[in-house]
């Protein structure tokens, strides 16, 4: 184990919807293990807990339901691979980009497909999940780019959810597939370059980090510990704030550094390493930066992003009408909301946080948050 577990941040209160879950925890824990548990979607012998809530309880089934739909539509599709995925770099009009992220919508597909099997125990969605899984380890080709990879992970997940309908040779050929893709990411950065510590550092450690806790690989495992220990060195800075902060002067490029760190933690810790209890010799953490947005999302505090941001791109995505990047409009607290649902899984106070016009239903991020 590379970090040392700190018990403080695991107990919190939960709602009724989630408190179903653990209750249903209690009689799944002497449940033989499967033959392939899962790795980074959930701790082993919680997976019977969770079909138990969802088909119990209205709130769970609630915060299901979308995930289902997109299961349910791709039993009806083709897989749709791309040798490449061009994305970063681009602007939002560029027709190669759209192309590249209409194909990726299969990886939000195969995870969908993924959790479908696990939580409804039915082989049409495990199997389909498999076919799109083999379809794109056949025709992508890795090459590095953390940004345009960085949805990988859906795929990584659904295929730990499914790994059992695959033969020997199917999960033989995955495993090569996602080592190759891991290895990319390894060598395809300059060490002096921005990038080897802004959010293009935070997704590449996610990516590598997820086929390291999946397959598992005790050597990926160790890198990935100490590179992320590395990072958030020169990441992460004492009063909250990130170098992406910092750089582009955005709340967005803030959680788009913060959220792929949040989900690597995650799936660190249901292998049994805390990463998330980290903190640097500065004194910076995850949970100062997380809470760093506290007052942008109850109003005490507002942002006009990019208003002095140092990016010349960031500018030119704004004039083309990129919605995502537009300077000087003022921040929305809502795309904060699923990184708080992560958050959550370590600290409850982040799921106590009051997000302006929010529905006060659990959604599906927040419910798998909760599995200890």
């Amino acid at each position: 184990m590379i970090f040392k577990k700190n018990s403080d941040v695991r107990a919190r209160p939960l709602g009724r919807a989630v408190a179903a879950i653990l209750l249903a925890a209690a009689s799944a824990g002497a449940a033989e293990p499967a033959a392939f548990p899962p790795r980074i979607s959930w701790r082993a012998g919680q997976l019977e807990a969770a079909q138990k809530a969802v088909g119990s309880d209205a709130a769970v089934s609630r915060a299901f339901a979308p995930l289902r739909k997109t299961a349910d539509k791709a039993l009806r599709e083709k897989p749709n691979p791309v040798k490449r995925i061009f994305s970063e770099g681009r602007l939002y009009s560029d027709p190669e980009k759209k192309r590249s992220l209409e194909a990726r919508r299969d990886l939000a597909k195969i995870e969908a497909l993924g959790y479908a099997y696990a939580l409804l125990d039915k082989k049409e969605y495990g199997e389909k999940a498999r076919d799109f899984v083999l379809a794109w380890a056949r025709v992508y080709e890795p090459r590095g780019d953390p940004i345009d990879e960085t949805e990988f992970v859906r795929l990584m997940k659904g295929y730990d959810l499914a790994r059992a309908l695959f033969t020997d040779g199917q999960r033989a050929e995955a495993d090569r597939w996602l080592l190759r893709l891991a290895e990319k990411e390894k060598t395809a950065v300059n060490p002096a370059s921005t990038a080897a510590k802004n959010n293009h550092y935070s997704h590449r450690l996610k990516i590598i980090g997820h086929v390291a806790f999946l397959l598992p690989d005790p050597e990926l495992r160790a890198w990935t510990a100490a590179e992320y220990r590395r990072h958030l060195d020169q990441n992460l800075y004492p009063d909250g704030a990130t170098f992406d902060f910092r750089q582009r002067d955005a709340l967005h490029y803030h959680v788009y550094d913060l959220l792929p760190l949040v989900e690597l933690a995650v799936a660190a810790d249901r292998s049994g390493e805390n990463f998330y209890a980290y903190a640097t010799p500065e004194g910076a953490s995850l949970e100062k930066s997380i809470s760093f947005l506290i007052p942008y999302i109850t109003g005490e505090k507002t942002h006009r992003e990019f208003v002095h941001s140092t990016i010349k791109f960031d500018r030119e995505r704004s004039a083309a009408g990129d919605p995502s990047i537009q300077v000087g409009a003022k921040w929305n607290p809502a795309k904060a909301k699923t990184l708080f649902d992560l958050a959550g899984y370590f600290n409850p106070r982040f799921h106590q946080v009051k997000f302006p016009g929010e529905s006060g239903e659990p959604s599906f991020e927040r419910i798998v948050a909760t599995y200890r």
